[in-house]
């Protein structure tokens, strides 16, 4: 009951819902949410499915039946929808992760999974126009109710990228301002609190990712500018010289 108590609580607060308009929205009076929330009482199981509606979670999230189940779960959806948008599938993934999400209605990670998917359709340029609103709506969401620094940045991350993707340049500069700086992210400074072989291994695995960002930049500057074939051949051999290095030291 103490756990039902201090859900109801937290989420209460996080949704900026007061007390008075939880017990309107529920039909209740405010003295009985609040009883809710201190542990006197619980609420009545016809109230649960609307609570958890209000709340944008599940009955049994509410509850706290069987987290670590419910985490697998949601992790094996997003990894299967990922791996088919790696393989150029779109509408199967879309799908899985909106009738996931119907179960889950306040997970970040799938709602961040589902707008990545919609994002990768949008290379369909017909389907720009179906998902565009969606998109934003997501991001909106994720930026407004999310407690999940990763989720919020993957979002307004992947939200620039639909701007600049459909000619609304002037939006994407608005919300680069917002985007986290390299400098200041988990990634760039971990490693300080790291020592020894850890230190390293971390430091590797940073290093081999940093080259792939990096050939991604050369490849797309070899796309963009104005060189001969032979400056070309150049880049080429450089990016080949890079990923060598990538798989032989990092």
């Amino acid at each position: 009951m103490e756990k039902i108590n201090e859900r109801l609580k937290l989420l209460r607060r996080q949704k900026k819902i007061t007390q008075e308009q939880m017990a309107e929205l529920v039909g209740v009076s405010p003295q009985a949410v609040s009883r809710w929330e201190c542990g006197v009482t619980c609420p009545d199981i016809a109230s649960l499915p609307r609570i958890a509606e209000i709340l944008g979670i599940s009955v049994d999230e509410l509850l706290g039946v069987n987290e670590k189940e419910k985490r697998r779960k949601i992790n094996s959806i997003i990894a299967d929808a990922e791996a088919k948008i790696d393989c150029g599938i779109t509408a199967e993934p879309i799908i899985a992760l909106r009738s996931a999400l119907n179960k889950y209605p306040s997970n970040d990670r799938l709602l961040c999974s589902l707008m990545y998917a919609l994002y990768v359709a949008c290379e369909d340029e017909e389907l720009v126009r179906e998902y565009d609103a969606e998109i934003i709506s997501i991001a909106n969401r994720i930026d407004e109710f999310s407690l999940d620094d990763d989720c919020r940045n993957e979002a307004r991350r992947l939200l620039f990228r639909h701007y600049c993707d459909t000619g609304r340049k002037a939006d994407a500069v608005l919300l680069a301002d917002r985007m986290a700086s390299i400098e200041t992210c988990f990634e760039r400074n971990i490693y300080w609190v790291l020592e020894g072989e850890d230190r390293l291994s971390y430091l590797r695995e940073r290093i081999a990712d940093d080259l792939k960002y990096l050939l991604w930049d050369i490849r797309a500057y070899s796309t963009y500018a104005e060189m001969t074939e032979s400056e070309r051949t150049d880049i080429e051999t450089l990016c080949e010289s890079i990923e060598s290095s990538v798989k032989d030291k990092f």
